[in-house]
């Protein structure tokens, strides 16, 4: 009786531990597809400002970080330099 005692609880460890060790392995990808425009966004966010859902600093602060992320996929230059 020990001995199947044993047995079992030796399967339950190597069953427990080896779905610990296989979630390790499995890794989530998410990709983040952009179904909005800059232009958009731009829009919308002088919607929420003009309604005051935002104030001045959340508007500025947004705005940058729009225009930041167009400049950075190269749908603008912020710059001016062609």
């Amino acid at each position: 009786m020990k001995k199947v005692l044993n047995s079992a609880l030796a399967l339950t460890a190597i069953a427990l531990l080896s779905g610990c060790a296989g979630a390790a392995f499995n890794r989530v990808s998410i990709t983040a597809n952009r179904h909005i425009t800059i232009g958009q966004e731009l829009i919308d966010l002088q919607a929420a400002y003009e309604k005051g859902i935002i104030n001045d600093t959340e508007y500025a602060q947004t705005k940058q970080n729009i225009l930041h992320f167009a400049e950075q996929i190269g749908n603008i230059d912020l710059d001016g330099d062609d």
